[in-house]
């Protein structure tokens, strides 16, 4: 094969006959297939000759997605096809906002576990899909029924692609002009749900005037790094998951004209958003970057300073991060984010609901661990200091929202979780920039009263 490379891309209805020919040739059914073709399909097409070689489509029955005519030209089976096909069709139902996605398969109940779904009883799919002509008529009763909870287990693989989808659409939902419902403040677009505890009351007056309305709009931060960063004139600042640019707008002023403040983010939406708002702020000394926090893309010992605002914990490869945010940093420089920090064990149900992790609880690292991890890496003068604690009752609406039982789940975490300014330095180089924490002029911490609450020691340091 002289290209092995392709591209996903929407189908279009100029697409119907090769589709259906895919998917005859994969012995699918073909009921329903041409009403429900367009926006909820994709195709898969070969960069050296354009030829369509793979398609999947989704149809929408209420809140949930049923997942259908998934099928690859075999030429191209076993490069990544399918799974590319599959985890775009993931993205758009989280995007859209759906609870789950169904489907039916004779031969590929051994496949799509990778992406977290698992048997079910054909019953339990919801009525309005049950008599869908897929449901109804086309698939045979001994086919397999399987579910993917979007507010439940995900495989880890899965994750990035969930957080992705849900960040862009919190990106358009504030370019549209609506406050953002997503995050680290509950789901996108059920405003309801929202964890009013974690993100409210983040930045002062000032801070919130100095920049435009939609990176205020765009925060899901849980704590304000740059009220707590010692930062300097002159200095390189690296925000990682850089949002809607607020912290690195707010950086930028920080360090002035000789400074510079860069943003990372993975999601376009997000980076679109950022830029839109660098311009309106008139800021020239930000550059925003796409990529991965696990794979930064700036050269060794470029940065003075790495902030972060409730983003390592989102990553399930946290001593990538580190370590990218070691190598980064030149000798002396400082690591000074804000996160979710867990003080005590969590349970499964927790740690694998997916609603969890892109509410910044489920993926928050254990104080002790987090300290040995940046230990292990390399940074010395670790210290954590909580900004606020939340309570049970705090996140009863959540954790409903999730799927979970508040009054169980709510005990198992009542104030295990604290938003917290955890800071460490690289070793070498001068120290000009001081330890970092405290109150910088112009900035605070948001609910200091609480951190006053915190059982565990402000500051344990490792070496």
């Amino acid at each position: 094969m002289p290209d092995a490379t392709f591209t996903i891309r929407p189908a279009i209805r100029g697409d119907l006959g090769a589709v259906q020919s895919l998917v005859r040739a994969a012995k699918l059914p073909l009921d329903g297939l041409d009403e429900q073709f367009g926006e909820p399909y994709v195709v898969a097409v070969s960069d050296h000759d354009g030829r369509l070689i793979g398609v999947e489509g989704m149809e929408v029955h209420g809140n949930d997605g049923l997942l259908r005519s998934a099928a690859v030209d075999p030429a191209w089976r076993g490069r990544g096809v399918g799974d590319a096909l599959t985890r775009d069709r993931i993205r758009w139902a989280v995007g859209r906002g759906l609870h789950s996605i169904y489907l039916l398969t004779d031969t590929a109940d051994g496949y799509f576990p990778r992406f977290g779904f698992r048997r079910t009883e054909r019953q339990s799919a919801p009525a309005e899909m049950r008599a869908s002509r897929e449901f109804a008529v086309a698939c045979p009763e001994s086919a397999t029924a399987m579910v993917l909870p979007l507010n439940g287990e995900l495989s880890e693989g899965c994750i990035g692609d969930v957080i992705k989808a849900k960040y862009g659409a919190v990106a358009r939902e504030v370019a549209s002009g609506k406050a953002a419902a997503c995050g680290c403040g509950g789901s996108c677009g059920t405003e309801a749900s929202s964890w009013d505890a974690v993100t409210s009351d983040l930045y002062d007056a000032g801070q919130a005037a100095s920049v435009p309305a939609e990176a205020l709009l765009a925060s899901l931060g849980c704590g304000n790094p740059t009220a707590l960063a010692r930062l300097n004139p002159g200095e390189t600042v690296l925000d990682l998951g850089s949002g809607g640019g607020i912290d690195v707008l707010l950086s930028a002023r920080r360090v002035g004209p000789t400074g510079k403040a860069y943003g990372l983010d993975m999601t376009d939406d997000m980076l679109a958003l950022a830029r839109e708002n660098q311009r309106k702020a008139g800021v020239t000394n930000v550059e925003f970057l796409k990529g991965e926090i696990e794979s930064i893309p700036l050269p060794d010992n470029s940065v003075d300073v790495i902030i972060s605002n409730c983003v390592i914990n989102l990553s399930a490869n946290k001593p990538r991060v580190l370590r990218e945010a070691f190598r980064v940093l030149r000798p002396g420089g400082r690591f000074a984010v804000s996160d979710i920090v867990a003080r005590g064990e969590l349970t499964p149900a927790v740690r694998r609901n997916a609603a969890l992790w892109i509410g910044c609880i489920a993926g928050a690292l254990e104080e002790t661990e987090f300290a040995r991890l940046l230990a292990e890496t390399g940074f010395d003068e670790i210290g954590f200091e909580p900004t606020r604690v939340y309570r049970a009752e705090d996140a009863r609406q959540f954790l409903e929202s999730a799927g979970l039982d508040p009054d169980v789940e709510g005990a198992a975490i009542d104030g295990k979780f604290v938003s917290a300014f955890v800071r460490a330095r690289k070793p070498g180089g001068g120290r000009e920039g001081g330890r970092e924490g405290g109150r910088e002029e112009g900035g605070r911490n948001a609910k200091g009263g609480d951190a006053a609450q915190a059982s565990a020691p402000a500051s344990p340091s490792t070496s």
